[in-house]
């Protein structure tokens, strides 16, 4: 699967209020999916270093990034 279609059903799965952004609750549930048993404590570390304009939330471009530097 290419990068960007993933970020899509990522972003299709994990913004349950559909804004076009992965609030911090909707990033909980993200993290804990993709890291699965490597804890959930990690979020705040990983929310604050991917959320690059500090809006307190994390656009599809930030996810993309995390993604890449995480996932792949």
């Amino acid at each position: 699967m290419e990068i960007n279609q993933w970020v899509d059903e990522l972003f299709e799965v994990f913004d349950v209020d559909k804004d076009g952004v992965i609030n911090r609750r909707e990033f909980v549930e993200l993290i804990d999916c993709l890291l699965q048993d490597k804890g959930i404590r990690m979020c705040e570390t990983i929310f604050h270093r991917f959320d690059k304009n500090h809006s307190n939330s994390i656009s599809k471009d930030e996810l993309k990034q995390m993604v890449i530097e995480l996932a792949l």
